[in-house]
């Protein structure tokens, strides 16, 4: 008995550790695969750097400075992963937006929207499509309409058929809906993206806000692009990009068209939605090879 006091205060400082640890762990394994993890591990290796050299140099005025700094740190965690902060609150709050779909109904919306964007490009009439995914993009919907119908391709050919009402804007897919039409997606501001269209500045700039895969169809040329985490493909051929949308809507090979076995696993393995990206990935490395 005399040993259990020492016995629970040892449990009580494992388990502190273990609390403080296992979510310090993942929070840092989720840090290192954002864009800011850089920007962090920067920041701090300087402000590290001043502070030895404060301490050693005996610098009392820069210590100072930097003790009194450190409280407002957590303010610039904010402001550098805001947009990896607002994927996580937004998975938490239950607005996980991307339906999962049937491998058939997943094949059928493939097929119509791989259907609408050739016939779009054939006739060479602008167009912008949002496949929704992980994160929702109701708050990139500005000025659009809400449509809530079955993707179908004749829809979407009225929807972006120049003199509608709702042509200029973009179309957003979520699962199997169009969610809504017309929408005013941010535009990529950077000076690279300068000579792009406005369309193609929008399917840049939803993409790298977002994890959302953005198809443009060129109305000058009526060459496809693709947008995916910030960067464009140009000129995807029909067979990309039906390779593109069936790893993004994770449809396995079993039960998919011939067409879609190419955008999954070997073997027809049941879709891992973890690896999701990767595959989407892969189909728009595998796109490039057509060049």
């Amino acid at each position: 008995m005399s040993h259990l006091p020492a016995v629970v205060a040892l449990l009580k400082a494992v388990l502190q550790i273990v609390l403080l640890a296992v979510p310090l762990y993942y929070l840092l394994k989720f840090l290192r695969r954002t864009r800011g993890f850089p920007i962090l591990a920067g920041l701090l290796a300087v402000l590290l750097a001043l502070y030895g050299a404060a301490r050693l140099a005996d610098l009392e005025v820069l210590r100072w400075l930097l003790s009194h700094g450190a409280p407002w740190l957590p303010l610039l965690l904010v402001v550098v992963f805001q947009p990896e902060l607002r994927r996580i609150f937004a998975n938490l709050g239950g607005t996980r937006a991307r339906a999962t779909l049937r491998k058939e109904t997943a094949a059928g919306v493939v097929s119509q929207l791989a259907k609408a964007v050739e016939a779009l490009q054939e006739e060479k009439i602008g167009a912008i499509l949002a496949i929704e995914r992980e994160e929702s993009l109701a708050p990139f919907t500005t000025g659009g309409r809400w449509i809530d119908a079955p993707v179908n391709a004749e829809l979407l050919l009225t929807v972006f058929y120049p003199g509608t009402a709702l042509h200029d804007g973009g179309v957003v897919i979520r699962g199997d809906r169009i969610a809504w039409a017309g929408c005013i997606f941010p535009l990529a501001m950077d000076e690279r993206r300068r000579a792009f269209g406005t369309r193609h500045r929008a399917a840049v700039g939803l993409s790298d806000r977002t994890d959302a895969i953005v198809v443009v169809v060129s109305e000058e040329t009526g060459r496809v692009s693709v947008a995916y985490r910030g960067e464009l493909l140009r000129g995807v051929s029909h067979n990309s990009l039906v390779q593109i949308l069936g790893a993004a809507f994770e449809a396995g090979a079993e039960g998919a068209p011939p067409e879609l076995a190419a955008a999954a696993p070997e073997g027809g393995s049941a879709p891992d939605p973890a690896a999701a990206p990767d595959r989407v990935a892969r189909a728009i490395e595998a796109a490039k090879e057509d060049f």
